[in-house]
């Protein structure tokens, strides 16, 4: 049986540099981000067709979720090491995308304290067999939620079971979001998004409905598509394990996710999906350090890193049709399943069963 690994071995495996953040360099990823976006954008103004203009906007879109990226990583405090400034990106990339920093940041912060858990995971929650399988299958698991799952997220639809738009919503001060430290700072977010929201409606009243959809609407779809199938990605997964409270600790927690091939755009949206394991583990490493400090690891974690060299289209098959309820296996973990009689079931635990989880922390 293997040894079971500690964090502050990881961390010692990784190069002290991973670590060092720089605000000029993390500032010269956002402005050539917005500098891409406005190319974009003229380039859409002078297609002569919409056909032309497609592709396009969904490069728009694409480059918004990589600068919600970088407000991301504001929120974690690797964008850079003045706080103030972070909150500042943080504000500004996340208001123009109309998400509001500070609830979201604090749902985030949630989701990272709470990842692969059964009971307690902020974002696509695992369920048993006997909890709402179906519902949550008409949900969760069809191309529906690319659309839709990101705004209902914001609003209130937080996990498989509830929807609450006041007690979950990121936008009311009754929210378990809201935190009165940052009061100011939370205000402050909402009332960027109502701004940019107001901007954008006024596209739509002086311009009409098209150029608001070749502008605003299309891109944004895009930007909330990137957003939600990524995150599902990267947490759900047949091999990827869910732990109750006998094995959930937070290193098996960080370990919970799975790292994948998004080739082309790995690198423009900033390494988030191919490099995700690393950043759970160790959520200050900045994008730009995240594939050296991923190759330092590799070879303590062995089968317990869990990644892909698939394509990402390929992956997003296989779970949409394994992953719709977890069953606890031999190893004391949960296990996704598939409520399709027609598609077998895929286990990992034979590759998996004699790596040890890691112990409480």
């Amino acid at each position: 049986m293997e040894r079971a690994i500690t964090r502050a071995e990881l961390r010692a495996a990784i190069p002290n540099v991973c670590f060092e953040r720089s605000t000029a360099r993390a500032l010269g990823h956002l402005f050539l981000d917005y500098s891409l976006i406005a190319i974009l954008y003229l380039g859409v103004y002078l297609s002569p067709h919409w056909a032309l203009q497609l592709p396009l906007i969904f490069l728009i879109g694409t480059v918004f979720w990589g600068t919600f990226v970088i407000g991301h990583e504001a929120g974690h405090g690797s964008f850079s090491r003045h706080a103030r400034l972070n909150t500042l990106v943080g504000l500004i990339s996340h208001g123009i995308i109309l998400v509001p920093y500070r609830s979201w940041q604090r749902s985030h912060a949630m989701h990272h304290k709470h990842t692969g858990h059964l009971k307690k995971e902020e974002v696509f929650r695992a369920v048993k067999p006997h909890q709402e399988v179906l519902a949550h299958m008409m949900i969760f698991r069809t191309p529906l939620f690319l659309l839709f799952g990101w705004p209902l997220y914001l609003i209130g639809l937080r996990n498989a079971k509830q929807m609450h738009p006041v007690k979950n919503s990121h936008f009311t001060t009754a929210s378990d979001l809201y935190s009165k430290p940052v009061k100011i700072s939370y205000w402050a977010s909402i009332a960027l998004v109502a701004a940019f929201a107001a901007a954008y409606t006024s596209v739509w009243i002086l311009f009409g409905f098209a150029a608001f959809a070749t502008y605003i609407l299309l891109p944004y779809l895009v930007f909330a598509g990137w957003l939600t199938f990524v995150t599902y990605m990267q947490h759900v997964s047949p091999e990827v394990p869910v732990h109750d409270e006998e094995t959930w600790t937070g290193l098996n927690g960080a370990l919970s996710t799975v790292d994948r091939n998004y080739f082309p755009f790995n690198r423009l949206t900033h390494r988030i999906g191919d490099c995700h394991v690393i950043h759970h583990l160790f959520p200050t490493i900045p994008h730009y350090h995240a594939k050296t400090a991923t190759e330092a690891i590799k070879p303590l974690l062995g089968q317990r890193y869990l990644s892909s060299n698939r394509s990402v289209w390929v992956d997003f098959f296989h779970t949409l049709t394994r992953c719709h309820f977890v069953e606890r296996d031999t190893g004391g973990t949960y296990r996704y399943k598939s409520a399709y009689p027609f598609v077998p079931n895929f286990s990992a635990a034979k590759r998996r069963q004699n790596v040890p989880v890691a112990p409480a922390e």
